[in-house]
């Protein structure tokens, strides 16, 4: 279940979920209807605070979470009618006269569900501050729930706007003959809200997808028990990245890569690390089948 796309969910997205029983997360809280009401406001504010505060995420309140012995079983509730004083315009006022400060980008999908009635999704970004709920605590999530945080979280994510975020995508060429070989094109995107000067990447890419082991000089590492080419490209002289832009690196630092290889071996993870002026480096991964997708031509 993507929650990136919660604001076009309709209700055959909520049946999946149910019939699925996807597990709450990091990201993901079920509420009971019974959790909107007046006096569950603070309660309400310290829950969509708690996701601004962390990664952002998804309350869907219309939900309800049935123990059966050990497992949990997901339900459908009766839903809220929207003639009823609790309705959207409540759920949004209370979100944001309980909260400070305000929590920009908010958005909530009603999506009915049966006479009438309808269950809410609430979207939360991560925000570039830190908000405090109507009790006057800051809380954030872990373990799956909304806990208190120490004073330290609170300041370091107060200083969010203060530090850059790059993020790396790798694509490749749309068409791709399954007997040539092709390179990964490196994308920086800079989510964050101040400019970054100077960064530099490295990616990580198995040695049984490198082409009649030209290996470009790229270190030998181990990962997993599998054995990677680590390469390391700066970003060039005065290559500034603005907030919300992103550049291509050249990248005739990688080796060429062989489609053929990557078509048996499209389960292998490609490891990358970002480094950037006054942040802590980023690291992440993707299955390298998200990278190529159908671009590789199989013959027939």
């Amino acid at each position: 279940m993507n929650i990136d796309k919660a604001k076009d969910w309709t209700l055959k997205d909520i049946e999946l979920i149910i019939q699925n029983n996807i597990l709450e997360n990091k990201q993901l809280e079920f509420k009971a209807c019974d959790a909107l009401k007046d006096e569950y406001k603070d309660e309400i504010s310290k829950d969509v605070s708690s996701f601004a505060n962390s990664a952002g995420g998804v309350i869907i309140y219309g939900i309800k979470e049935l123990e059966e012995g050990r497992t949990i079983r997901l339900e459908l509730d009766e839903g809220y009618d929207i003639n009823d004083r609790i309705n959207k315009e409540w759920l949004e006022n209370v979100i944001y006269s309980r909260i400070s400060p305000k929590i920009e980008g908010i958005y909530i999908n009603p999506i009915e569900i049966k006479n009438g009635k309808v269950i809410y999704v609430v979207i939360i970004p991560q925000s570039t501050t830190a908000h405090m709920a109507g009790n006057y605590r800051y809380y954030k999530r872990r373990n799956f729930k909304s806990e208190p945080m120490e004073d330290y979280e609170v300041r370091d994510v107060m200083n969010r706007q203060k530090k850059p975020d790059l993020q790396i995508r790798l694509t490749v060429p749309r068409e791709i003959p399954q007997d040539s070989n092709y390179t990964f094109r490196v994308l920086v995107r800079n989510t964050g809200v101040i400019m970054v000067k100077y960064f530099a990447v490295r990616i990580c890419i198995p040695e049984q997808l490198i082409d009649k082991r030209n290996f470009k000089s790229g270190r030998r590492t181990t990962i997993n028990g599998i054995f990677y080419r680590e390469y390391a490209k700066q970003g060039g002289f005065r290559q500034f990245v603005f907030p919300g832009f992103h550049i291509f690196l050249e990248n005739n630092f990688l080796p060429p890569l062989s489609a053929l290889k990557s078509l048996e071996k499209k389960d292998l993870l490609i490891y990358w690390t970002i480094y950037m002026d006054y942040n802590n480096p980023q690291t992440g991964y993707v299955k390298l089948d998200k990278i190529i997708g159908n671009r590789i031509l199989v013959d027939n």
